[in-house]
């Protein structure tokens, strides 16, 4: 019993030393730590091709791409990006000097007619669309110079050039989207130039990823050297991988048409002379067989000339545009 006692006395005393030994706190707001960073997402290296041909290997800085379709607005993220082919964009100021220059068609000075029909020529494939709605103007005169500058386009600017995109199509490994980027402009960085805005009207295409061959090329078979095997089977369309070439000058390119070609055409010469591909460049083309025209026009094109003929009634081919 007397240890029993003992041990009930010294307690009181431990308890108020861990008291007298313990700190207080006192209850109130507590220093917040600061926010972490955000951490930055890697760039995306991409390779774009600019509406003048030009390409030019980037880094993109965005992390998402927000894309308007018929069943609403999309965020698609950059790194899921395998290609994007960009629809056909005027930018503001261009348009405006396009359609002035058509509103001086009909102008009562014949000089101002001439200058306007040679400032819309000199607009190239920017001047195209808008050129091509003055084809249906009411006044003659006008219909009449919109034809002259459209024929001169058709001889002078690639024919994928002038081809009507009105909108963006986004492709990732599982998906083709169909829409309209809504920025005007993207974040990219440049080796020389170090972070640039780049105007999604200045584009073509772009594409992410090493510059293997893609699924669709590897599918498409080799391209033989002409359609002479196709003779009178209008309407069939074939899908091939091209090689481009230019010839050499001064040698006969084995090239006969111009945008519909005979079918002894040689098919390495017509992709670079429709502006389908560079020399070296391979591509994927699908080919139409067509019936021949009364005539097969020429016409010299990214440094390669084609020759006229007279028609060829085992028929032609033309490129299918997508």
């Amino acid at each position: 019993m007397p240890i029993t006692r003992r041990l009930v006395r010294v307690a009181p005393i431990a308890l108020s030393l861990v008291l007298l030994t313990t700190p207080l706190t006192v209850a109130g707001p507590q220093p917040q730590q600061p926010p972490e960073p955000p951490k930055s997402r890697p760039s995306v290296e991409v390779e774009v091709k600019y509406v003048d041909d030009s390409t030019m290997k980037l880094k993109l800085l965005d992390d998402k791409l927000e894309l308007s379709t018929k069943y609403g607005v999309l965020h698609v993220a950059v790194a899921d990006v395998r290609r994007i082919e960009f629809a056909n964009r005027v930018p503001a100021d261009v348009a405006e000097k396009v359609i002035l220059a058509i509103s001086k068609l009909n102008h009562p000075d014949f000089k101002v007619r001439e200058e306007a029909t040679a400032e819309l020529k000199g607009y190239r494939e920017r001047a195209y669309p808008l050129v091509l709605k003055a084809l249906k103007h009411d006044d003659p005169e006008v219909s009449r110079r919109a034809d002259e500058v459209v024929k001169f386009l058709h001889a002078k600017v690639p024919a994928a050039l002038l081809e009507a995109r009105d909108y963006d199509v986004v492709h990732t490994d599982d998906s083709k989207i169909t829409g309209r980027l809504t920025a005007e402009v993207l974040r990219v960085g440049t080796f020389q130039f170090g972070e640039q805005q780049l105007k999604l009207a200045d584009l073509r295409t772009l594409r992410s990823g090493p510059a293997a061959a893609s699924e669709e090329q590897v599918a498409a078979a080799q391209a033989p050297g002409n359609m002479s095997a196709y003779q009178q089977q209008f309407g069939k369309e074939v899908t091939f991988a091209v090689t481009g070439f230019t010839p050499v000058p001064g040698a006969n390119p084995s090239l006969w048409g111009t945008d519909v070609y005979t079918l002894d055409s040689n098919l390495a010469a017509a992709v670079v002379h429709a502006g389908l591909a560079k020399p070296g460049e391979t591509v994927v083309v699908k080919v139409r067989v067509v019936q021949s025209p009364p005539q097969f026009v020429s016409s010299f094109r990214n440094n390669v000339n084609s020759t006229a003929y007279g028609n060829y009634p085992a028929g032609g081919y033309e490129f299918v545009r997508r």
